[in-house]
């Protein structure tokens, strides 16, 4: 890459996450800012500085950070980091919209600095997903979710009152049911618009 790529590295803290680290540095390219996961990080995923996010995952527990990474900029691209996936993690984080998911196995170190490496330039040089004319169509989708996840809310709070066998359970697990659906197929529908943000890599 001719000029220096700002880039975000955060997650589960290890000796994949020091990897993770050591793969990137100016003289291979990039200007990494190591931002522990938290409010900081969702502050900084916010600001559309970066070009990317590497986010290191231990597991499934993790997801639920990503979701909300997502829906705090959803032209961030974020990949996701994982010692070994099984398939039920692989398909949460597309289903959440992740850019890409590199699972490192037990490759050596030096190989996997050089693919991570790898795998985020050639991602970097991905067409724009999205012209500019159809963003509010995310901003929309974003809305919908938003209201959806408010009507799973109270969904969830009236089954906890109303205890089995409630003739009323069955229809509220269902409208929680069909919400997880529906917000499922909403991020998949998301993730093949959502534009490749153009950030500063000075």
């Amino acid at each position: 890459m001719p000029r220096i790529v700002k880039i975000l590295i955060s997650g589960r803290k290890g000796k994949l996450y020091d990897t993770v680290v050591r793969a990137f540095s100016p003289r291979r390219g990039f200007r990494p800012e190591v931002v522990a996961a938290g409010p900081r990080l969702l502050e900084r995923a916010q600001s559309r500085s970066h070009a990317a996010l590497m986010l290191v995952l231990g597991g499934e527990r993790d997801v639920e950070p990503v979701r909300w990474l997502m829906q705090s900029n959803p032209a961030l691209l974020v990949v996701a980091v994982l010692p070994q996936g099984s398939t039920k993690l692989r398909k949460e984080l597309r289903g959440e919209g992740v850019s890409q998911i590199i699972e490192v196995g037990d490759a050596p170190e030096p190989e996997l600095r050089q693919l991570l490496r790898e795998r985020l330039q050639a991602l970097l040089l991905k067409p724009r997903a999205l012209l500019q004319s159809e963003l509010p169509i995310t901003t929309d989708l974003h809305t919908i979710r938003s209201t959806l996840t408010a009507i799973q809310g109270h969904a969830e709070l009236a089954l906890q009152t109303a205890r089995a066998p409630h003739p009323q359970r069955k229809p509220l697990e269902e409208i929680v049911r069909g919400v997880t659906e529906v917000e499922g197929l909403l991020r998949r529908v998301e993730r093949k618009l959502r534009p490749r943000w153009s950030a500063d890599l000075k």
